[in-house]
């Protein structure tokens, strides 16, 4: 489960100096790369923090990674989990013990060959709790990791676990780089990868640039890769028509001027896709006076009118359940109210860096007053709407996540959850979550999930909105292939195999 930073634009970087390994990579001058067919520029909105993946959170940083490292397991284009550095797997001992054989001929960006003890270092570092990876819960399920032969290993879980391939997502790391190297002087490291690109120059914050990894073992479109930062998104189509760049990601008000501008058209394609994740309302229930009756309100006006499809004008879907992709056919039913006895103010927090949800706040406090509440907007710098969020300092925010791509809810709907702002507790709902990530057989999670919908239902912790559309503007020039991203997780992004492009 991983919080989405803002919906658009993304959120404003204050860069810090880039920590490399000496003479790890040669940080070249940018004003020496060389020109030509062979580089794909790609705009983004932020520098990446790091060029670590084990710290890699960000959108930008995340893209990076996909391309200089590989992972046991990814996402494709549609969401589902398939092997990438793994060539096959077999369940033991009653589906607690999982043995896998690794792809021959993968190898890092110096020439060594990546093989088990590679994976087994790396789970074992981040494992550390002094490394601080950010998604440690994730690993929480494994028990030991046993190396049975140069491309083989065994995973002992410590219980069944039905998602167990969508955390095997992180990145391999090197063993003879990372072994014995001390929690500092990693996080200060940017290790070897063995996907199909490495890091060729940096020059922070505004330009990187990714070559071919010379030991990749296939042919690659593009031998380089140039990241640029754009300060201001509403220059993504200016940069495009001028031919400055070849991809970026377009303003979703841009996106809409895309079908009426002709020059638009002539010179960039419009591609659409969808983040897996949703922006939602949240109640916080520590505070006895914001009710069932007043969250069923909410419920009826955001789920039951025509409020968010008017709001939204085509720019997104309307979410009806929290477990996305349980159930297309889910719609809301009415839920019976009382009306309120009196006029009721509360504070509705969001993060001022994101325009939509900015607007979205200004047009509820204007809807709800027919209900009799009056909603003060609040709106704060990022940070301080984190903190905000995890104190309960708040009666009712506005905020987004970006989500592994699971029914998994419970960081979000668990009551040791890391992401339960509202402060929810259901025994009954803990219970259903933990049966569901037990449950190996994917009709009978359906089953699970459905009842832990009907517990959400009962009593609305939060609610859910919308998935927003996103529009990538790539140049007429670059051939896009018809089996590309249209959904992208939490550890994913639209140019994730770049070499098919």
């Amino acid at each position: 489960m991983r919080p989405s930073l803002t919906v658009f634009p993304l959120r404003a970087f204050k860069p810090r100096r880039l920590l490399c390994r000496i003479g790890l990579l040669p940080l070249l001058v940018l004003a020496s790369w060389p020109a030509g067919n062979h580089v794909l520029r790609i705009a983004c909105f932020d520098f990446p923090r790091t060029f670590n993946p084990v710290y890699a959170t960000s959108e930008t940083a995340q893209a990076v990674a996909n391309k200089i490292y590989h992972a046991l397991f990814h996402f494709d284009r549609q969401g589902h989990v398939c092997p990438e550095l793994v060539e096959s797997f077999a369940w033991e001992e009653g589906r607690v013990a999982i043995s896998l054989a690794l792809k021959a001929g993968m190898r890092f960006s110096d020439g060594s060959v990546l093989d088990s003890r590679d994976v087994a270092a790396t789970i074992a570092l981040l494992k550390k709790p002094e490394i601080a990876y950010p998604y440690l819960s994730d690993l929480d399920y494994i028990e030991s990791v046993e190396v049975l032969g140069p491309q083989t290993l065994r995973l002992r879980l410590k219980g069944k676990f039905a998602p167990w391939r969508n955390y095997l997502t992180f990145k391999v790391l090197s063993a003879g780089e990372i072994e014995g190297m001390e929690a500092p002087a990693f996080r200060r490291l940017s290790p070897l990868g063995s996907g199909p690109y490495r890091l060729a120059a940096v020059e922070e914050p505004w330009k990187l640039e990714l070559e071919r990894n010379p030991f990749w073992p296939t042919r690659l479109r593009y031998a380089r890769i140039r990241y640029s930062v754009l300060g201001e998104p509403r220059q993504a189509p200016l940069k495009l028509l001028n031919s400055e760049i070849d991809a970026v990601e377009i303003h979703g008000d841009d996106a809409q001027a895309h079908g009426r501008l002709k020059k638009w058209q002539e010179r960039f394609s419009l591609l659409r896709y969808k983040k897996f994740g949703f922006t939602y309302l949240v109640f916080n229930l520590r505070d006895p006076a914001i009710g069932l009756n007043l969250r069923r309100i909410f419920f009826n006006l955001l789920q039951e009118t025509r409020f968010l499809p008017v709001f939204l004008e085509g720019r997104g879907e309307q979410v009806f359940s929290p477990f996305l992709l349980l159930d297309p056919g889910k719609r809301p039913r009415p839920l019976p109210v009382e009306p309120l006895p009196a006029r009721r103010p509360l504070r509705l927090v969001t993060n001022s860096e994101s325009t939509l949800r900015k607007q979205l706040v200004l047009f509820l406090c204007q809807e709800m007053k027919a209900s009799g509440i009056e909603l003060e907007p609040v709106f704060l710098e990022y940070q301080m709407f984190l903190q905000c969020l995890k104190k309960g300092e708040f009666d009712l925010a506005l905020s987004a996540f970006l989500l592994d791509m699971d029914w998994n809810m419970k960081d979000v709907l668990g009551s040791s959850g890391y992401f339960n702002y509202a402060g929810y507790a259901n025994a009954r709902m803990d219970a259903a979550l933990d049966e569901g990530l037990r449950e190996m057989d994917e009709e009978k999670r359906r089953v699970i999930y459905r009842r832990a919908h009907d517990l959400w239902l009962e009593e609305l912790p939060l609610i859910p909105l919308f998935n927003l559309h996103y529009y990538m503007g790539v140049a007429r020039g670059i051939k896009v292939p018809a089996k590309r991203f249209e959904l992208v997780g939490s550890c994913g992004d639209f140019f994730y195999n770049i070499q098919d492009w």
